[in-house]
């Protein structure tokens, strides 16, 4: 082998070891890069279960200040009830002989007691209590009762009232609840005044007029007011 030929061989040689150093370092190069970009996607995961805590806590906050905001509210509408029952009393006190004086007061104490009651109720209980007054009053006959209005007669608040019906399975609203008291006491009075005309039970029943009491029936049975007096006939 002649000297050029041990040269060209040194010089290979030497070209394929800087080859594999340089092989070796890129391979470091590339594992240390690798090992960062792992720890930096594990620290993103790590941060991002941070802030899906962090959104669920502040979420679960939220939804227990809205509930004491309810409730703040509820007792704010409570006290204004309240006062202004004080103010009307203080009016009548102002005006009243003493046996009148102590009528109110046993009035008010009635009424203290009685929002005591509602407050502890369930809901399938204050609703029993409500059918149990309907009954008695018959608030349902005022086609134009609103829940303020309702609310006041009954002693309850307007959002007691309105959550109740609300979230019941069987309601959707309180119109819906009162156009049912409404229609089984215009049934009642189809079955039992014969000689009553039908806008005169669809009247008394607290309907506004013939279209809605006709369209509330025939919704619910089927059939015509005047179909369903025939019927029972």
């Amino acid at each position: 082998m002649t000297e050029a030929h041990i040269l060209i061989l040194v010089v290979i040689i030497a070209l394929v070891i800087s080859f594999i150093i340089t092989l070796l370092v890129l391979n470091a190069s590339a594992k240390k890069i690798i090992s960062t970009n792992t720890k930096l996607v594990e620290n993103q995961h790590t941060l991002l279960e941070q802030n899906k805590m962090q959104s669920s806590e502040l979420e679960k906050q939220m939804s227990e200040l809205e509930a004491q905001k309810g409730e703040l509210e509820e007792q704010k509408e409570k006290i204004e009830t309240l006062q202004r029952q004080q103010e009307e009393l203080t009016e009548q006190l102002k005006h009243s002989t003493p046996d009148e004086v102590s009528q109110l007061r046993e009035q008010t104490r009635q009424h203290r007691e009685h929002i005591e009651l509602t407050a502890e109720m369930s809901d399938d209980e204050l609703l029993e209590w409500i059918d149990q007054k309907m009954e008695e009053t018959h608030l349902f006959k005022d086609s134009n009762m609103t829940l303020k209005v309702m609310a006041k007669t009954l002693g309850l608040t307007q959002k007691r009232l309105g959550a109740l019906f609300k979230n019941h399975p069987k309601y959707s609203s309180l119109g819906d609840y009162l156009n049912e008291k409404r229609f089984l006491y215009a049934c009642r009075l189809l079955r039992e005044e014969p000689h009553w005309t039908i806008e005169a039970v669809g009247a008394e029943a607290g309907f506004g007029g013939r279209r809605t009491f006709q369209s509330e029936v025939k919704r619910r049975l089927g059939i015509t007011p005047l179909q369903y007096r025939q019927s029972q006939s």
